[in-house]
């Protein structure tokens, strides 16, 4: 280390700031791609020992400001709001979001930007007091209109989750006024966990305010999950721990009013605890805190006078003493506290004449054909509504990548169609789920891991797609690594529910199943290794086939479980999803042992399957455990059962079994290890060489990571040659459960009723969906047995539950009986007409000349590999592909730069004229290893900045005093002159 004095203060400095950055990162929007936070959600420790986890503006880009869990597990999605303005507006009463939280340690958080609603907008902050274990939310509401508006917002989520003995099932145990009757009369609320002995999750309580008869006291008490402001809370099961506590605002035009609101947790007791965890040690000690919080000073000294005189729910000649605050004078005349500007609206036009809403696969091949349209307006169509719907504050978050060549490929396939060629997709726009290979566009896994990696070659059902002339819309966004199966949470943002935008769009196929449901794709390829399929298509009403094992190749997927991973569609009717079969399914060279019998299987067209008298005489089973839901809720599912009389009303007989097949024990084998091993070997140009580097990487969400974990190893000849005879003998055993089912009865008389079985039923989703910004199991699966064992199913929309959500039904079948379910499941959905379609993206009004949301299409050049962070270790002998078609390449290094005090830094590059466009790559490394990597594209003639802050990598670095070095690389396909892009670093302004 130098003894240089300025040497020594400026590493001073620079730890001294480290100590202080926060965890998040944001960069620039990248040709198309969305920006990337560089760290998930952040964490606060508490004084007790708690410690809260934030769903702010960091990956997974939650941003709602809510408690996504506690070290306790006392709340699991709390704090978030759910608003109601008196003026029209498209997502009122659903979850705010989208306020680009940003969190300013050590206990802070705060809006980057306001949300409007309505002609209202709305910001918050939030601040922990980690001495007194409280956490305080101020929501500001500002009316931007010329006309009053009445607010009504409630403060709430989720504190447990229903189970038969009520263990984990949040209960309110006390309030203010000394009961468990919650009224506009109490200040603070308590829930624990049992009614009695130990709280063995963490108890909680919310201070909502001064009570009643204060004017602005608490109005009600709301279903927080579910229609908040037009069902009561409820009492008890699972959908008592939703409660949401409202207040009402009248907002003159120009007027700002706030709300603050508070919440303690404490840490989870035990039957055999002693002191702090003793039985109601934690109980009490909430409560006490809770009704000291509206006697506290410190819980709102911090205040600024506007802010104090802003607070609606709050009396404040009752407040205690603040210094240097009189609310008879200083509110007299004080301005309005400043608020967050709010970003910029997203379009509401589109420039294609043609309407793709409602509008199915067929019927747009049938207008093309006729010259009424073209795939050109359909593509347009569809990008407008993506610029419309998937991006800003409410977006769906359903894309990672939109293809910034779309219009050129729905150009080709214009004039190939003008060229004489047909085909069932040609020039139809699919979204693809971003696990598939792509070569022209990264494929992340839904991972920071893999951030930029462009394949060397499409996977087999998406070069299918393009042989067969469809358009590639983009990259669907997915769980990370397809991993849990409850929400479709990435580095690259949150999917949203298409029906409800609260909540959860299901597993990893969310992205997929978000763009099919609200028409930003026609249809879309997805995948399941357990519900990823099914779960995502229940929630948004749509139709989708997990084919027998072998159906559809994996080559170029990206794996989570080794042979039990399965590609398949998404579409909103069976015709569609059977156009998208006939190009992605059937024998794959790529995929040759897995998928040698397929042709022998597949229909000549899937569309030839769809008959409505499919189910003629079928005898289709169910059993009644499969109908249960964990939760101990009974709506779905009991609508689902009465859904089973379709089967009847389509000429089939129902017959009620006992259970399920008896599958073969298990075989040992790290099978997600095998996967990454078998990817491996098919991408030479993927910077891992070791499978476990990519399970244990640090880029990974926290809370995905398994620190230091990378797996058991790949598998052994034995174990594979025992793993593929299980999956043999699993789909023998499916085979003989269906020739002989276990105790068959009519289900209306008992009476026995022998014989095999066409297919068994059994449900989609056996719950309400839970929001979208928790970390408790968002419904309840209906995994069918048989997925396990690589045989089929096909699941179809069947009813709408007691909470008027779409829910879908399954079938199970033998294997290879593809294409037979896909008859069943169309003639089922001829008699129940069950799908319906979302409200939540309506049609755009027609503009003659708006502003494009995507540039137009550059020539078309081969693309350079993007980099990619470098694994946890170094890759040793594969190279990443080199550069192609690039004439010429700058490069520009800085060495160690400068940044101010913030930690930050910015980059400026000016993409020259005679340059097709720029690809910007900065690069923070040290001692080897890449501490962040980002890349934006800028086009000929622009200037774009990327301001960069350091990832919790980089503060590492900087803490121990150490220099990171800035690498900066700017690369222009078919540069003409030298210099092509000028290049400036400088600190963050």
């Amino acid at each position: 280390m130098s003894s240089h004095p300025r040497r020594r203060r400026a590493a001073a400095r620079r730890r001294a700031a480290a100590r202080a950055i926060a965890l998040t990162a944001t960069t620039a929007i990248a040709a198309g791609a969305l920006a990337v936070p560089a760290s998930a959600y952040n964490y606060v420790p508490s004084g007790n020992g708690v410690t809260w986890g934030v769903q702010d503006g960091a990956a997974p880009r939650v941003d709602t400001g809510s408690i996504r869990d506690t070290s306790s597990n006392a709340l699991t999605g709390f704090g978030g709001i759910r608003v109601k303005v008196s003026t029209d507006a498209a997502r009122n009463g659903e979850l705010v979001r989208g306020f680009r939280l940003t969190f300013d340690p050590p206990e802070r958080f705060s809006s980057r930007n306001s949300v409007e609603l309505g002609g209202v907008a709305i910001a918050r902050q939030i601040r922990f007091n980690r001495t007194a274990n409280w956490a305080r939310w101020l929501d500001t509401f500002k009316n931007t209109t010329d006309a009053p508006v009445t607010v009504d917002v409630q403060f709430g989520g989720q504190t447990g989750v229903g189970s038969s003995n009520g263990s984990t099932n949040g209960i309110v145990s006390g309030t203010s006024s000394g009961d468990a009757d919650i009224t506009p009369g109490d200040a603070w609320t308590l829930t624990r966990f049992g009614t009695s002995g130990a709280s063995t999750r963490g108890p909680s309580a919310v201070v909502v305010g001064s009570p009643a008869p204060f004017t602005g006291a608490m109005t009600r008490t709301g279903n927080f999950r579910d229609k908040p402001f037009d069902e009561d809370r409820v009492l008890t099961g699972h959908e008592s721990n939703f409660i949401g506590y409202e207040h009402r605002l009248t907002l003159a035009p120009g007027e700002t009013k706030s709300l603050a609101r508070f919440v303690v947790v404490g840490l989870a007791e035990s039957a055999g605890g002693t002191g702090d965890t003793a039985p109601g040690a934690q109980v009490a000690a909430v409560r006490a805190t809770a009704a000291a919080i509206p006697t506290t000073a410190a819980a709102f000294a911090d205040l600024t006078k506007p802010e104090l005189c802003s607070l609606a729910n709050w009396d404040l000649d009752a407040l205690p003493t603040i210094a240097a605050f009189d609310p008879g004078t200083d509110c007299a005349g004080v301005a309005a506290p400043v608020i967050p500007a709010l970003p910029p609206a997203t379009p509401t036009t589109t420039g294609s004449t043609y309407d793709v809403v409602g509008t199915s696969i067929g019927e747009m091949q049938a207008d093309m054909a006729a010259g009424r349209t073209t795939s050109q307006q359909i593509t347009r169509a569809y990008l407008d509504r993506i610029a419309a719907y998937d991006r800003g504050p409410w977006g769906f978050n359903a894309y990672t990548t939109v293809a910034s060549d779309a219009l050129a490929q729905a150009k080709a396939a214009d004039e190939a169609r003008a060229a004489g060629r047909t085909g069932p997709l040609l020039g139809i726009p699919l979204a693809i789920k971003d696990l598939y290979d792509t070569k022209d566009m990264p494929t992340t896994n839904g991972s920071l891991v893999f951030e930029g990696y462009r394949p060397p070659e499409d996977a087999t059902s998406v070069a299918r797609l393009r042989a067969a002339g469809a358009v590639i819309l983009g990259k669907a966004s997915l769980e990370e690594y397809a991993l849990s199966g409850q929400y479709s949470d990435s580095a690259y943002g949150i999917v949203w529910n298409a029906f409800s935008p609260s909540k959860s769009s299901l597993a990893s196929s969310g992205g997929s199943a978000t763009a099919t449901a609200t028409w930003l794709a026609a249809g879309a390829l997805g995948s399941q290794t357990g519900d990823s399929l099914y779960a995502p298509a229940s929630g948004a009403s749509l139709y989708t086939l997990r084919g027998t094992d072998g159906m559809e190749s994996l080559a170029g997927l990206m794996p989570l479980t080794w042979l039990q991973d399965y590609g398949g569609a998404l579409a909103r009717s069976l015709p569609d999803l059977a156009d998208i079969l006939d190009v992605t399914t059937g024998t794959d060279p790529r995929d040759a042992e897995r998928t040698a019998e397929a042709d022998a299987h597949r229909p000549e067209t899937w569309r030839s399957t769809l008959k409505a008298d499919a189910l003629q005489g079928k005898r289709i089973g169910y059993y009644d455990s499969a109908f249960t839901d964990p939760f101990g809720t009974s709506g779905t599912v009991d609508a689902q059962k009465a859904a089973l009389q379709r089967f009847e009303e389509a000429g089939a007989t129902l017959v009620r079994i006992s259970g399920g097949p008896s599958l073969p024990g298990s075989v040992a084998g790290d099978r997600a290890y095998q996967g990454w091993v078998e990817y491996i070997k098919e991408h030479p140009n993927l910077p891992f060489q070791n499978a476990g580097d990519i399970l244990a990487s640090p880029l990974r969400l926290p809370y995905r990571r398994r620190d230091g974990y990378t797996g058991t190893g790949a598998m052994t000849p034995a174990q594979i040659t025992a793993y593929k005879q299980w999956r043999a003998d699993a789909k023998v055993a499916v085979g003989q459960w269906l020739d002989d089912p276990p105790s068959p009865v009519d289900p209306d008389t008992g009476a026995p009723s022998p014989g095999a079985l066409d297919a068994v039923a059994f449900p989609g989703l056996k719950s309400t969906l839970s929001l979208n910004d928790g970390n408790a199991a968002a419904f309840g699966r209906g995994d069918p047995p048989t997925n396990g064992a690589g045989a089929p199913s096909v699941a179809f929309p069947a009813t709408v539950n007691d909470d008027g959500e779409p829910t879908n039904l399954q079938l199970a079948g033998r294997a290879w009986d593809d294409a037979k379910l896909m008859g069943y499941a169309y003639a089922f959905d001829r008699v129940a007409e069950a799908h319906i379609a979302p409200t939540t993206a309506p049609r755009l009004a027609y503009a003659a000349d708006p502003q494009p949301p995507v540039v137009d299409p550059p020539p078309v050049v081969a693309p350079e590999p993007a980099p990619i962070p470098a694994p946890l270790v170094p890759p040793t002998t594969r190279p990443l592909a080199p550069p192609a078609a690039v004439k010429r390449t700058v490069r520009i290094r800085a060495g160690s730069v400068r940044v101010d005090r913030s930690g930050r830094f910015a980059v400026r590059v000016s993409c020259a004229r005679g340059a097709t466009s720029c690809v910007l790559r900065v690069r923070v490394t040290r001692g080897g290893g890449t501490l962040l990597s980002r890349v934006i594209t800028v086009r000929a003639g622009r200037t774009a900045t990327l301001r960069v802050r350091p990832t919790a990598s980089m503060r590492r670095v900087l803490r121990r005093g150490s220099s990171p070095t800035v690498r900066v690389r700017v690369s222009g396909a078919r540069i003409r002159s030298t210099p092509s892009a000028v290049v400036v670093v400088r600190p963050a302004r």
